[in-house]
């Protein structure tokens, strides 16, 4: 994570301040630098947000990828449901910036973790927290977690593939047998990550998230067996393959008259140039964005992120070293993708001029250059980024870029 003069400028903004009106490709800001697009970012909101609505389902979106309460509360006003989360930590972050329904998308342990968030809802007694429980092990720590608090807890059963939750009907039951014997809490429906049941097969991976959501179906059908008046949450959908969750679960809710579709995309309003490009491209290839708003999912999303780094040394031919490494980018699932290189605020280079990143250092990039590259030492260039989840995680603050490319905004990050 970065820390300098950036901070402070963070500081101001959240205080009302003015402009900051820096641009990194004049060299105005200290590299290497994160930057968000805003106006990217807002089009990827209307577009998600466009097809929520279109689908007739709600949206949680994962608040842990930019761990940033401002960007997360622009979400909430555009409409979402609330917000997903994945622990404790980040459940205090959000519920002290404001925001009051959660759903805590993943196991929380035992009884030491169940004590920690009975304090966070006994701090915040106006908010809900949803968990989840996939065994009757889980679902005690939740319970205890609700007596200890003073009141009782929704929990969704969560069942899975590749990660956590039930693998079967029989794992399922056993968490709704168990909840019958207990006090503090109410089984409030089914949730699953698809994403987790993904394997380099196309084909493999239809079949498992079929599978599972099959698996979710069966056991909402014993939630509401059990319960035939209670609301009921189905909650599933990252950002490769929401459409899918829609095309198999939103039948159901909608034959049930009385369950909600909750998907928990996050990355999705950030997009990149790696992962997502390439899942948003297999979406678009089966049509399931299309169906639904009638807009290609690659023409409706924009890359958000761009990483902006100095060329430190040109040691020889064909190579450039920058000053951005594994503690600046994303690299687990690609390496960063050269968008374009300015020299003193004049674009001299687009991405099919800038070879590729070929290696990363702490904090240097290997740029393998095409014969004949004139980059030069103090040249900037500006990076894509593939997953956006782990490479903000690397920055305490967002800087939004306007419409004329000059900061706007600064977004400070809570990661843990």
């Amino acid at each position: 994570m970065r820390e300098d003069g950036i901070l402070k400028a963070s500081a101001a903004q959240g205080a009302g301040g003015p402009d900051l009106g820096l641009s990194p490709e004049r060299g105005e800001l200290a590299l290497p630098v994160l930057t968000l697009d805003e106006a990217a970012f807002d089009a990827n909101v209307e577009a998600m947000f466009d097809y929520v609505a279109k689908a007739g389902v709600s949206i949680a979106p994962h608040a842990k990828t930019p761990m940033s309460p401002e960007l997360s509360q622009r979400l909430l006003d555009r409409g979402a449901w609330g917000l997903s989360v994945a622990n404790l930590q980040q459940a205090r972050v959000f519920l002290e910036s404001g925001a009051r329904r959660l759903l805590v998308a993943n196991q929380i342990g035992g009884l030491r973790s169940a004590e920690r968030f009975a304090a966070l809802l006994q701090r915040f007694p106006d908010a809900t927290l949803v968990f989840f429980a996939d065994a009757p092990e889980s679902l005690e720590a939740v319970d205890h977690v609700g007596r200890t608090a003073g009141r009782t807890v929704p929990v969704l059963v969560e069942v899975g593939a590749g990660r956590a939750g039930a693998r079967s009907l029989d794992a399922a039951c056993a968490v709704i047998d168990a909840a019958s014997r207990l006090s503090h809490v109410e089984l409030a429906g089914v949730a699953a990550y698809e994403g987790a049941a993904a394997t380099a097969d196309p084909q493999e991976t239809m079949r498992a998230i079929s599978a599972l959501d099959a698996l979710v179906g069966e056991v909402h059908a014993l939630l509401r067996a059990a319960a035939p008046g209670r609301p009921l949450i189905l909650s599933a959908g990252g950002s490769s393959f929401f459409d899918l969750v829609v095309g198999d679960l939103k039948p159901l809710a909608r034959r049930d008259g009385n369950t909600e579709l909750v998907l928990r995309s996050g990355a999705i309003f950030f997009h990149d140039h790696g992962v997502y490009e390439r899942a948003l491209a297999a979406m678009d290839a089966r049509a399931g964005f299309a169906a639904v708003t009638g807009v290609a999912a690659l023409d409706a999303f924009r890359p958000a992120l761009t990483v902006w780094a100095e060329v430190l040394s040109r040691p020889e031919p064909g190579l450039a070293i920058c000053g951005m490494g594994m503690r600046d980018v994303s690299y687990d699932q690609d390496l960063p993708v050269p968008l374009a290189a300015w020299r003193e605020g004049v674009q001299t280079a687009s991405r099919d001029a800038l070879g590729k990143v070929v290696k990363l250092n702490d904090q240097h990039a290997f740029l393998r250059l095409p014969e004949g590259s004139d980059l030069g030492v103090g040249d900037i260039v500006a990076f894509g980024i593939s997953h956006p989840c782990t490479c903000l995680d690397r920055w305490r603050v967002i800087l939004g870029r306007g419409t004329d490319g000059r900061i706007a905004a600064a977004y400070p990050t809570h990661f843990s």
